[in-house]
């Protein structure tokens, strides 16, 4: 079942001066689909109808066939019944005939090559490309100013797509059975559209420069929400490129979260998500996993894959292209592949226009914070702790827990019994800053939290939940914290209310913490790091 495939090349219907023969992201729109064409059929099967001896030139050094009429002019509409007479030349050489446009750049050789497989299994004669819309059809003779303020339902509309048609050479033969065949519709499973004019030319090259980047990021209740955090963030600064996430089937709150948002999301089994993130051919693969191993990351790059990693101390780090570990002021492992320390750390986004507190000399709110999961439960005992103090003082607490906290009930209990105080509770919320606007001090854990203490000048006292943790040296007393370590029950009230105590009573201790922040400013870190990204993609 030979097949050959058919590229209208006609300079007279362009959509503006020369675009068949213009670069558009480093090749010409019919060099494209020249390249197209070798992949679904070989140079021998393919033909480029032209009415330009350019075109012929460039159809000759591609060692493909080229039909040449000086004055040919096809309808983009039409273009089977214009091309008729062509191709009843070679319907006895090809049963099917595989008419591709030039002005579909990001249709892939897959997706014909999908629709060609349908075709033929289906025994079609002719089958045409369609995409779906959805839209609000307005007619405004049939509508009144009330119909149109309540709005109604999207519909689905089927658009018909010029990219490529695919047609049996018995229909070119028959003319009858032109006039009774009904076209099988193909939905095209990507997003798709034709250039018809600079813009449409602009968004293409836009789209065809961009980079396909896989981030694998972890997210349980051991491991706490900081990676996803970081993780999300680069992904907004990368909008240009295809962003894909990966995890496996143990970060299922990472998961959770990321089924929220509008990116490519994959799920596999640990042993299974090497081998995918290969498969999905990315330009760039960053990690945020910890500590990442040797075998994954050589795996990664023999397979001739950029690859970056955050804050990572495993056997990868070593292999990867870049390694930053912002949570590491003092450098752990050598290499010149690593970045170390503060510089590297970057807030979120809702921080960039946050206003840093002003020192005030009375302590009026407190922040309790323990991250994503807070596996200790910290927040609880630390609100036990302080709860009689802050009661006294007619301090406000605000306590956040992030969406992987599992003791809501008992904490909202808890809260509810405190009928005598000011106490604010806010669980998994979306932004932060706003509520750190409002306090002088927290009591955190020793995660990413402290640096977004230290940017808005808040004193914190700072408790490690595990021993990774309790390594991040920022938090130190010149950096404006009280570092605890790792506590136990017993160790962390006697501790806690003693640090508390001095924090929200000496005002000149407190002031002197509050200096010694307002050195730390995160917000143009970010610049830093997204250009050492787009430097190892652009490499």
């Amino acid at each position: 079942m030979k097949k050959a495939v058919i590229i209208p090349a006609v300079k007279k219907n362009v959509a503006f001066q020369d675009d068949l023969v213009k670069k558009l992201a480093g090749e010409s729109l019919i060099q494209r689909a020249i390249d197209k064409a070798i992949e679904i059929v070989g140079k021998d099967n393919i033909y480029v109808v032209t009415d330009s001896e350019e075109i012929c030139l460039l159809s000759q050094r591609k060692g493909v066939c080229y039909f040449y009429e000086k004055s040919l002019n096809l309808q983009q509409a039409a273009i089977i019944e214009n091309l008729i007479d062509f191709l009843f030349t070679l319907s006895d050489k090809f049963k099917t005939f595989i008419l591709l446009s030039p002005y579909a750049p990001l249709l892939s050789s897959e997706e014909i090559k999908k629709a060609l497989l349908e075709f033929e299994s289906k025994g079609e004669k002719l089958l045409i490309p369609v995409k779906r819309q959805y839209a609000r059809v307005f007619t405004k003779d049939h509508k009144n100013v009330q119909e149109v303020l309540s709005g109604e339902e999207e519909r689905t509309f089927l658009i018909e797509s010029q990219a490529f048609q695919i047609i049996d050479s018995s229909v070119i033969r028959n003319e009858k059975l032109r006039s009774a065949l009904k076209p099988y519709i193909y939905e095209l499973s990507c997003d798709l559209f034709d250039i018809k004019g600079y813009q449409d030319w602009w968004v293409c090259e836009k789209l065809l420069k961009r980079k396909r980047i896989v981030i694998r990021v972890i997210g349980d209740e051991e491991v706490g929400m900081g990676h996803l955090q970081r993780a999300l963030t680069l992904a907004h600064e990368m909008s240009d490129h295809e962003i894909r996430f990966v995890c496996d089937e143990k970060s299922k709150v990472a998961t959770d979260k990321l089924a929220g948002y509008d990116y490519w999301l994959g799920i596999y089994k640990p042993d299974e998500i090497e081998d995918a993130i290969v498969a999905l051919k990315p330009d760039l693969v960053i990690n945020d996993i910890l500590d990442s191993g040797h075998d994954y990351i050589r795996k990664l790059r023999d397979n001739h894959i950029p690859v970056i990693n955050f804050e990572d101390l495993g056997e990868g780090a070593k292999l990867a292209n870049l390694t930053i570990n912002e949570l590491y002021d003092e450098p752990l492992i050598p290499g010149e592949n690593f970045k170390w320390g503060k510089d590297y750390f970057f807030v979120r986004e809702e921080f960039n226009d946050a206003c840093p507190n002003h020192f005030k000399e009375s302590v009026t709110s407190v922040l309790i914070m323990f991250g994503g999961t807070d596996p200790s439960d910290y927040t609880r005992k630390i609100l036990r702790i302080i709860k009689n103090d802050c009661r006294m003082r007619n301090i406000k607490i605000y306590v956040i827990t992030g969406g992987g906290y599992p003791y809501i009930e008992e904490l909202e209990q808890e809260i509810a019994q405190c009928t005598d105080q000011e106490i604010e509770y806010h669980h998994s919320i979306g932004v932060v800053s706003h509520i750190m606007e409002k306090v002088q001090v927290a009591i955190s854990a020793n995660g990413r939290t402290t640096y977004e203490l230290a940017h808005m000048n808040i004193p914190a006292i700072v408790l490690s939940h595990h021993e990774r943790e309790n390594t991040h040296k920022f938090t130190r007393e010149e950096n404006g914290h009280v570092p605890l370590g790792i506590c136990d029950d017993f160790e962390a009230e006697k501790k806690v209310i003693t640090a508390f105590r001095q924090l929200i009573d000496n005002v000149e201790y407190r002031k002197k913490f509050h200096d010694r922040l307002k050195k730390f400013q995160f917000t143009k870190n970010k610049d830093k790091v997204i250009s050492l990204i787009h430097s190892i993609i652009e490499r």
